[in-house]
Protein backbone atom coordinates (compact mmCIF):
# COMPACT_ATOMS: atom_id res chain seq x y z
CA UNK A 1 0.00 0.00 0.00
CA UNK A 2 1.23 3.43 -0.38
CA UNK A 3 2.02 5.11 2.56
CA UNK A 4 1.82 8.09 1.46
CA UNK A 5 -2.11 7.62 1.67
CA UNK A 6 -2.74 7.47 5.20
CA UNK A 7 -4.83 9.30 6.79
CA UNK A 8 -4.52 9.14 10.69
CA UNK A 9 -8.05 9.93 12.82
CA UNK A 10 -7.24 11.34 16.00
CA UNK A 11 -9.97 11.33 18.26
CA UNK A 12 -10.47 11.47 22.65
CA UNK A 13 -13.41 8.87 22.30
CA UNK A 14 -13.38 5.16 21.04
CA UNK A 15 -17.30 5.55 20.82
CA UNK A 16 -18.52 4.76 17.15
CA UNK A 17 -19.15 8.18 15.65
CA UNK A 18 -21.43 7.60 13.04
CA UNK A 19 -20.37 11.35 11.45
CA UNK A 20 -16.84 10.81 11.71
CA UNK A 21 -17.88 7.20 10.21
CA UNK A 22 -18.78 9.06 7.15
CA UNK A 23 -16.07 11.39 6.48
CA UNK A 24 -13.58 7.63 6.72
CA UNK A 25 -15.68 6.93 4.16
CA UNK A 26 -15.65 10.03 2.32
CA UNK A 27 -11.68 9.71 2.59
CA UNK A 28 -11.57 5.85 1.68
CA UNK A 29 -13.54 6.59 -1.70
CA UNK A 30 -11.07 9.72 -2.44
CA UNK A 31 -8.86 7.36 -1.85
CA UNK A 32 -6.73 7.70 1.46
CA UNK A 33 -6.40 4.88 3.76
CA UNK A 34 -8.11 5.78 7.15
CA UNK A 35 -6.99 4.71 10.53
CA UNK A 36 -8.62 5.70 13.73
CA UNK A 37 -6.74 6.35 17.36
CA UNK A 38 -7.91 6.92 20.22
CA UNK A 39 -7.59 6.01 24.20
CA UNK A 40 -9.90 4.18 26.29
CA UNK A 41 -12.91 5.39 27.86
CA UNK A 42 -15.35 4.76 30.80
CA UNK A 43 -12.23 2.75 32.27
CA UNK A 44 -11.17 1.03 29.84
CA UNK A 45 -14.01 -2.07 29.63
CA UNK A 46 -15.63 -1.73 26.13
CA UNK A 47 -13.87 -1.82 22.70
CA UNK A 48 -15.97 -1.03 19.18
CA UNK A 49 -15.72 -2.78 16.42
CA UNK A 50 -14.80 -0.10 13.51
CA UNK A 51 -15.12 -2.83 10.83
CA UNK A 52 -12.98 -2.65 8.24
CA UNK A 53 -10.83 -0.05 9.26
CA UNK A 54 -7.38 0.02 11.26
CA UNK A 55 -7.97 1.29 14.67
CA UNK A 56 -4.44 2.45 17.33
CA UNK A 57 -5.49 2.35 20.62
CA UNK A 58 -3.51 4.43 22.84
CA UNK A 59 -2.31 3.16 26.31
CA UNK A 60 -4.46 5.05 28.95
CA UNK A 61 -7.95 6.26 30.05
CA UNK A 62 -9.14 9.88 28.75
CA UNK A 63 -11.23 11.06 31.92
CA UNK A 64 -13.46 13.92 31.96
CA UNK A 65 -14.80 13.43 35.35
CA UNK A 66 -13.74 16.97 36.70
CA UNK A 67 -12.16 19.91 34.81
CA UNK A 68 -8.71 18.65 36.77
CA UNK A 69 -9.07 15.14 35.07
CA UNK A 70 -10.15 16.48 31.69
CA UNK A 71 -6.98 18.72 31.72
CA UNK A 72 -4.38 15.95 32.83
CA UNK A 73 -5.92 13.73 30.08
CA UNK A 74 -5.80 16.15 27.06
CA UNK A 75 -1.43 16.81 28.41
CA UNK A 76 -2.23 12.41 28.32
CA UNK A 77 -3.86 12.49 25.12
CA UNK A 78 -1.14 15.12 23.66
CA UNK A 79 1.72 12.50 25.06
CA UNK A 80 0.97 9.30 23.77
CA UNK A 81 -0.10 10.28 20.41
CA UNK A 82 2.99 12.04 19.84
CA UNK A 83 4.58 8.81 21.35
CA UNK A 84 2.78 6.42 19.43
CA UNK A 85 2.80 8.06 15.82
CA UNK A 86 5.99 10.61 15.48
CA UNK A 87 8.33 8.04 13.99
CA UNK A 88 6.42 6.25 12.12
CA UNK A 89 7.21 7.27 8.38
CA UNK A 90 3.36 6.53 7.32
CA UNK A 91 2.03 9.32 9.69
CA UNK A 92 1.71 12.06 6.67
CA UNK A 93 -1.34 13.52 7.41
CA UNK A 94 -3.87 13.73 10.23
CA UNK A 95 -7.73 14.38 10.02
CA UNK A 96 -7.96 15.90 13.81
CA UNK A 97 -10.87 15.46 15.31
CA UNK A 98 -12.59 18.93 17.11
CA UNK A 99 -9.51 21.20 18.95
CA UNK A 100 -8.22 17.99 21.83
CA UNK A 101 -7.45 16.30 18.19
CA UNK A 102 -5.50 19.42 16.78
CA UNK A 103 -3.74 20.15 20.02
CA UNK A 104 -2.83 16.39 19.87
CA UNK A 105 -1.11 16.69 16.47
CA UNK A 106 0.78 19.61 17.51
CA UNK A 107 4.08 17.75 17.20
CA UNK A 108 3.14 15.68 14.06
CA UNK A 109 2.57 19.72 12.66
CA UNK A 110 5.78 20.54 13.54
CA UNK A 111 7.50 17.38 12.15
CA UNK A 112 5.96 18.37 8.73
CA UNK A 113 2.13 16.50 8.61
CA UNK A 114 -0.57 18.23 7.18
CA UNK A 115 -3.44 18.68 9.58
CA UNK A 116 -7.12 18.52 8.55
CA UNK A 117 -9.67 19.73 11.22
CA UNK A 118 -13.04 18.20 11.50
CA UNK A 119 -14.97 20.83 14.16
CA UNK A 120 -17.54 18.88 15.10
CA UNK A 121 -17.99 20.29 18.73
CA UNK A 122 -17.03 24.11 19.19
CA UNK A 123 -14.84 23.37 22.50
CA UNK A 124 -15.77 27.34 23.80
CA UNK A 125 -18.83 27.28 23.19
CA UNK A 126 -20.00 23.51 24.80
CA UNK A 127 -19.65 25.31 28.63
CA UNK A 128 -22.09 27.49 30.07
CA UNK A 129 -18.84 30.46 31.16
CA UNK A 130 -18.61 33.76 31.98
CA UNK A 131 -18.33 36.15 29.01
CA UNK A 132 -14.61 37.01 29.30
CA UNK A 133 -13.80 33.25 29.91
CA UNK A 134 -15.69 32.21 26.63
CA UNK A 135 -13.84 34.86 24.89
CA UNK A 136 -10.30 33.33 26.17
CA UNK A 137 -11.40 30.09 25.39
CA UNK A 138 -12.57 31.45 21.79
CA UNK A 139 -9.48 32.73 21.13
CA UNK A 140 -7.31 29.90 22.38
CA UNK A 141 -9.02 27.51 19.84
CA UNK A 142 -9.29 29.60 16.69
CA UNK A 143 -5.37 30.46 17.73
CA UNK A 144 -4.93 26.60 17.57
CA UNK A 145 -7.16 26.23 14.21
CA UNK A 146 -5.13 28.92 12.86
CA UNK A 147 -1.63 27.83 13.95
CA UNK A 148 -1.54 24.15 13.56
CA UNK A 149 -4.60 23.32 11.09
CA UNK A 150 -4.10 23.34 7.17
CA UNK A 151 -8.38 22.77 6.36
CA UNK A 152 -11.33 23.15 8.81
CA UNK A 153 -14.54 21.33 8.04
CA UNK A 154 -17.33 22.57 9.70
CA UNK A 155 -20.85 21.05 9.81
CA UNK A 156 -22.61 24.21 8.81
CA UNK A 157 -21.51 27.93 8.61
CA UNK A 158 -23.44 28.52 12.18
CA UNK A 159 -20.71 27.00 14.42
CA UNK A 160 -18.09 28.98 12.33
CA UNK A 161 -19.73 32.43 13.26
CA UNK A 162 -20.11 30.59 16.76
CA UNK A 163 -16.24 31.23 17.02
CA UNK A 164 -17.10 35.05 15.32
CA UNK A 165 -16.26 34.09 11.52
CA UNK A 166 -12.19 33.87 12.46
CA UNK A 167 -9.84 33.47 9.70
CA UNK A 168 -8.56 30.39 9.99
CA UNK A 169 -7.44 29.61 6.81
CA UNK A 170 -9.20 27.14 4.12
CA UNK A 171 -13.21 26.03 5.44
CA UNK A 172 -14.84 23.63 4.34
CA UNK A 173 -19.29 23.20 5.50
CA UNK A 174 -20.15 19.31 4.89
CA UNK A 175 -23.64 18.48 6.93
CA UNK A 176 -23.75 15.58 8.75
CA UNK A 177 -26.16 13.78 6.45
CA UNK A 178 -25.49 9.78 7.21
CA UNK A 179 -25.96 6.79 4.56
CA UNK A 180 -28.88 5.21 5.42
CA UNK A 181 -29.17 1.87 3.06
CA UNK A 182 -33.10 1.86 3.48
CA UNK A 183 -35.18 3.93 6.08
CA UNK A 184 -38.56 3.16 7.55
CA UNK A 185 -41.11 4.82 7.37
CA UNK A 186 -43.11 6.36 10.62
CA UNK A 187 -45.85 4.53 11.98
CA UNK A 188 -46.73 5.64 15.34
CA UNK A 189 -47.54 3.92 18.53
CA UNK A 190 -50.71 2.40 17.73
CA UNK A 191 -51.88 1.76 21.78
CA UNK A 192 -53.59 4.87 23.65
CA UNK A 193 -50.56 6.17 25.19
CA UNK A 194 -48.32 8.92 24.25
CA UNK A 195 -44.97 7.53 23.73
CA UNK A 196 -42.59 10.13 24.10
CA UNK A 197 -38.98 10.05 22.63
CA UNK A 198 -35.27 10.81 24.08
CA UNK A 199 -32.39 9.28 22.38
CA UNK A 200 -28.61 9.92 22.14
CA UNK A 201 -26.59 11.99 25.01
CA UNK A 202 -28.94 11.47 28.22
CA UNK A 203 -27.71 14.12 30.52
CA UNK A 204 -29.48 17.58 32.13
CA UNK A 205 -28.55 19.66 29.35
CA UNK A 206 -30.80 17.68 27.00
CA UNK A 207 -34.34 18.05 28.46
CA UNK A 208 -34.18 15.17 30.72
CA UNK A 209 -33.57 16.93 33.86
CA UNK A 210 -37.34 18.51 32.95
CA UNK A 211 -39.19 14.53 32.80
CA UNK A 212 -39.32 14.36 36.81
CA UNK A 213 -41.80 17.50 36.31
CA UNK A 214 -43.33 16.74 33.90
CA UNK A 215 -44.51 12.98 34.85
CA UNK A 216 -46.27 15.34 37.64
CA UNK A 217 -48.20 17.79 35.31
CA UNK A 218 -48.90 15.87 32.26
CA UNK A 219 -51.88 13.36 31.29
CA UNK A 220 -51.04 10.03 32.58
CA UNK A 221 -51.27 8.47 28.90
CA UNK A 222 -48.13 10.62 28.12
CA UNK A 223 -45.17 8.32 28.57
CA UNK A 224 -41.53 8.79 28.22
CA UNK A 225 -38.82 5.95 26.26
CA UNK A 226 -35.06 7.21 26.97
CA UNK A 227 -32.78 5.17 24.37
CA UNK A 228 -29.14 6.31 25.30
CA UNK A 229 -26.20 6.96 28.27
CA UNK A 230 -25.92 9.53 30.17
CA UNK A 231 -26.17 10.50 33.79
CA UNK A 232 -26.17 7.86 35.79
CA UNK A 233 -28.24 8.97 38.65
CA UNK A 234 -30.61 10.76 36.62
CA UNK A 235 -31.42 8.07 34.79
CA UNK A 236 -31.97 5.58 37.58
CA UNK A 237 -34.26 7.95 39.53
CA UNK A 238 -36.42 7.58 36.47
CA UNK A 239 -36.14 3.87 35.94
CA UNK A 240 -38.31 4.05 39.30
CA UNK A 241 -41.22 5.45 37.05
CA UNK A 242 -43.85 3.01 35.62
CA UNK A 243 -44.17 5.65 33.07
CA UNK A 244 -40.78 5.73 32.02
CA UNK A 245 -38.81 3.19 29.79
CA UNK A 246 -34.70 2.94 29.82
CA UNK A 247 -32.47 1.58 27.31
CA UNK A 248 -28.89 1.36 26.44
CA UNK A 249 -27.69 3.12 23.17
CA UNK A 250 -28.60 1.39 20.60
CA UNK A 251 -27.04 1.10 16.70
CA UNK A 252 -28.45 3.61 14.27
CA UNK A 253 -30.57 1.00 12.70
CA UNK A 254 -32.29 0.03 15.82
CA UNK A 255 -32.66 3.78 16.62
CA UNK A 256 -34.70 4.68 13.29
CA UNK A 257 -36.99 1.49 14.05
CA UNK A 258 -37.58 2.59 17.72
CA UNK A 259 -38.36 6.11 15.90
CA UNK A 260 -41.22 5.08 14.30
CA UNK A 261 -42.82 3.23 16.21
CA UNK A 262 -43.11 6.27 19.14
CA UNK A 263 -44.92 9.27 18.93
CA UNK A 264 -43.04 12.20 18.81
CA UNK A 265 -39.33 13.22 19.31
CA UNK A 266 -38.51 15.34 21.80
CA UNK A 267 -35.09 17.18 20.57
CA UNK A 268 -34.43 19.82 23.89
CA UNK A 269 -31.32 21.77 24.14
CA UNK A 270 -30.28 24.20 27.42
CA UNK A 271 -29.56 27.57 25.48
CA UNK A 272 -27.25 28.40 28.53
CA UNK A 273 -25.40 26.35 26.67
CA UNK A 274 -24.20 28.33 22.99
CA UNK A 275 -23.43 25.97 21.33
CA UNK A 276 -27.08 24.26 22.00
CA UNK A 277 -28.19 27.31 20.29
CA UNK A 278 -26.99 26.02 16.94
CA UNK A 279 -27.67 22.32 17.47
CA UNK A 280 -27.21 20.10 14.50
CA UNK A 281 -29.18 17.13 16.11
CA UNK A 282 -28.65 14.18 14.32
CA UNK A 283 -32.00 12.43 15.86
CA UNK A 284 -33.39 15.63 14.60
CA UNK A 285 -32.07 14.49 10.70
CA UNK A 286 -33.17 10.84 11.57
CA UNK A 287 -36.63 12.17 12.37
CA UNK A 288 -37.49 14.34 9.17
CA UNK A 289 -35.66 10.90 7.30
CA UNK A 290 -38.30 8.60 8.97
CA UNK A 291 -41.03 10.87 9.37
CA UNK A 292 -41.46 11.33 12.95
CA UNK A 293 -43.41 14.09 14.74
CA UNK A 294 -40.61 16.12 16.39
CA UNK A 295 -40.77 18.39 19.47
CA UNK A 296 -38.02 20.79 19.70
CA UNK A 297 -36.96 24.17 22.21
CA UNK A 298 -37.68 27.61 20.09
CA UNK A 299 -34.08 28.71 21.31
CA UNK A 300 -32.76 26.43 18.60
CA UNK A 301 -31.82 28.03 15.47
CA UNK A 302 -33.10 25.30 13.49
CA UNK A 303 -36.67 25.38 15.32
CA UNK A 304 -38.32 28.28 12.94
CA UNK A 305 -37.06 25.92 9.61
CA UNK A 306 -39.04 22.67 11.08
CA UNK A 307 -41.89 24.27 12.35
CA UNK A 308 -42.59 25.86 8.78
CA UNK A 309 -42.89 22.09 7.71
CA UNK A 310 -45.73 21.53 10.11
CA UNK A 311 -44.18 18.55 11.48
CA UNK A 312 -42.75 20.06 14.62
CA UNK A 313 -43.80 21.61 17.96
CA UNK A 314 -41.68 23.95 19.93
CA UNK A 315 -41.48 25.53 23.33
CA UNK A 316 -39.06 27.62 25.50
CA UNK A 317 -36.60 25.14 27.43
CA UNK A 318 -37.88 26.12 30.57
CA UNK A 319 -41.19 26.66 30.37
CA UNK A 320 -42.33 23.49 31.64
CA UNK A 321 -46.31 24.59 31.26
CA UNK A 322 -46.26 24.89 27.62
CA UNK A 323 -44.28 21.85 27.65
CA UNK A 324 -46.74 19.95 29.37
CA UNK A 325 -49.77 21.81 28.35
CA UNK A 326 -48.60 20.52 24.78
CA UNK A 327 -47.91 17.17 25.44
CA UNK A 328 -50.81 16.47 27.28
CA UNK A 329 -53.40 17.68 23.94
CA UNK A 330 -51.28 14.89 22.23
CA UNK A 331 -52.11 12.70 24.60
CA UNK A 332 -55.66 13.78 24.46
CA UNK A 333 -55.99 13.62 20.50
CA UNK A 334 -53.18 11.71 18.88
CA UNK A 335 -54.37 11.94 15.56
CA UNK A 336 -52.96 14.94 14.07
CA UNK A 337 -49.44 12.88 15.31
CA UNK A 338 -50.42 11.39 11.79
CA UNK A 339 -50.93 14.67 9.62
CA UNK A 340 -47.76 15.95 11.21
CA UNK A 341 -45.88 13.13 10.11
CA UNK A 342 -47.42 13.30 6.40
CA UNK A 343 -46.16 17.11 6.03
CA UNK A 344 -42.78 16.34 7.51
CA UNK A 345 -42.10 13.41 5.05
CA UNK A 346 -43.68 16.03 2.18
CA UNK A 347 -41.77 19.13 2.86
CA UNK A 348 -39.13 20.59 1.00
CA UNK A 349 -36.96 20.48 4.01
CA UNK A 350 -36.42 17.05 4.07
CA UNK A 351 -36.04 16.91 0.48
CA UNK A 352 -33.27 19.41 0.86
CA UNK A 353 -31.85 18.25 4.21
CA UNK A 354 -31.71 14.03 3.96
CA UNK A 355 -29.89 14.56 0.68
CA UNK A 356 -26.62 11.78 1.02
CA UNK A 357 -25.68 11.89 -2.31
CA UNK A 358 -25.02 15.43 -2.43
CA UNK A 359 -22.95 15.30 1.22
CA UNK A 360 -21.50 12.21 -0.43
CA UNK A 361 -19.99 14.20 -3.67
CA UNK A 362 -19.40 17.08 -2.07
CA UNK A 363 -17.35 15.05 0.95
CA UNK A 364 -15.41 13.13 -1.79
CA UNK A 365 -14.53 15.69 -3.91
CA UNK A 366 -13.41 17.58 -0.51
CA UNK A 367 -11.20 14.58 0.32
CA UNK A 368 -9.87 14.22 -3.55
CA UNK A 369 -8.64 17.89 -3.30
CA UNK A 370 -6.49 17.19 0.28
CA UNK A 371 -5.15 13.79 -1.65
CA UNK A 372 -3.75 15.67 -4.57
CA UNK A 373 -2.61 18.44 -2.96
CA UNK A 374 -0.84 15.44 -0.64
CA UNK A 375 0.35 13.83 -4.01
CA UNK A 376 1.54 17.02 -5.92
CA UNK A 377 3.59 17.88 -2.71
Amino acid sequence: MDSTRYLYIINTSDELNNVILGHAEFAKEAGFIPVFVFPWRNGGGRFNDYGNYETIRLNFVFKSTSPLSYLISILKFIFFTTTMLILKNNVRYVLAIDLTGVLASAFLKIRGCKVYTLVNDNFAARYKLPEFFSWILRKFETGAYKLLSSHCIFPDASRHRLLGSPNIGPVSYLPNVLKTVKSPRYKGNQGEKLMVLFCGWLVESRGVELIPRLLEITHPNVEFVLVGAGSDDLLQVLRESSRVTVMNAVAREECLNIMCNIDINFAFYNPSIPINRVALPQKVYDSILVGCPIFINSEVAMADSLVVTGGCLRAPYFDINDIADQLTSLAESKEILHTMATSLWMSEYREKTIDYELVRCQGVKMYSKFLDAAIDH
